[in-house]
């Protein structure tokens, strides 16, 4: 089990759903995303991922059993994202480890389960420019933050380009939003209206404003709870320009993920889950957990 921790908007679900497609091909019987955000009641959290898992209600029969029973030969990794409001439904996830050999779970949690076993990778902030006198735009470009910035800028106003005028205002307003990737996506997408200068004499009357974006950037929920999530594919910012600030975190946080399941017994290719979460093509199944229920 590992558990990505960190503070809101530093991008716990992104890395999260990256990660989980860089090593979905390990996972025979596939990957399986459970947002956890919309629940409140611990309660609640084994019967969100039975939904998510398709586990059906069975009289006489315990709803963690039913999962295990599901799960139990299943070479799965199951991503349990915003888990910091349930986590006294931390014990339930403990015991699916038990008894699911071959499981793998991936968390994102603002702090850790505090469950043995449990390894947790602390999700840092996106690498600001150095503050104090003014750099070449070369040196300020360089930092993670700033790569954001421009590369979401851009996505708005195709001619916005970093430039010796507005480095400085650009770096500022990444420091000032404390290098957080959400944050700064959603100053970025202000460029439209407001050059970086004007963007930062306004900073602190726009940031209770900072909590829109696009309307594929937080989770869809449908009538019966499912949601389409951003694929976690080539055009995902992990990708791009500005990701590569995330690749070692990337590559360290797949690995362990790999070796995790490694360590189980191997199966047979004809042995595969034929559910929709089945991983010949590295699907990832995304569910959203409901507040009632």
């Amino acid at each position: 089990m590992v558990t990505l921790t960190g503070p809101g908007a530093v991008g716990k679900t992104r890395l999260a759903l990256q990660a989980a497609h860089d090593a979905a091909v390990g996972f025979l019987d596939g990957v399986v995303f459970v947002g956890i955000a919309p629940i409140t009641d611990p309660h609640l959290v084994t019967a969100t991922i039975a939904q998510a898992l398709g586990v059906r209600e069975a009289e006489g029969t315990p709803r963690p059993g039913r999962i295990a029973a599901a799960l139990h030969d299943k070479r799965l990794l199951l991503v349990l994202d915003n888990f910091e409001q349930v986590v006294d439904a931390a014990p339930d996830v403990s015991d699916l480890l038990v008894t699911c050999p071959r499981l793998t779970i991936l968390v994102t949690s603002r702090s850790r389960l505090r469950l043995s076993g449990e390894r947790e990778h602390a999700v840092p902030p996106l690498e600001l420019a150095e503050p104090g006198h003014p750099s070449p735009v070369e040196e300020v470009g360089r930092s993670g933050a700033v790569r954001l910035f421009v590369e979401r800028a851009q996505a708005v106003k195709e001619d916005f380009v970093l430039t010796p005028e507005n480095a400085g205002a650009v770096a500022e307003i990444c420091r000032r939003l404390d290098g957080l990737p959400l944050a700064i996506e959603l100053a970025a997408a202000r460029t439209k209206m407001l050059s970086p200068l004007a963007m930062l004499a306004r900073l602190d009357r726009l940031l209770p404003l900072l909590t829109g974006g696009g309307r594929d950037a937080a989770t869809r929920r449908s009538g019966n709870g499912r949601c389409a999530m951003p694929s976690p594919g080539p055009t995902n910012c992990y990708r791009t320009t500005s990701g590569r600030c995330f690749d070692g975190w990337r590559s360290s946080l797949a690995g362990s993920l790999w070796r995790r399941q490694k360590r189980s017994p191997s199966r047979p290719e004809s042995a595969a889950w034929t559910r929709s979460m089945a991983a010949p093509h590295c699907s990832i199944t995304v569910c959203c957990g409901r507040t009632t229920g």
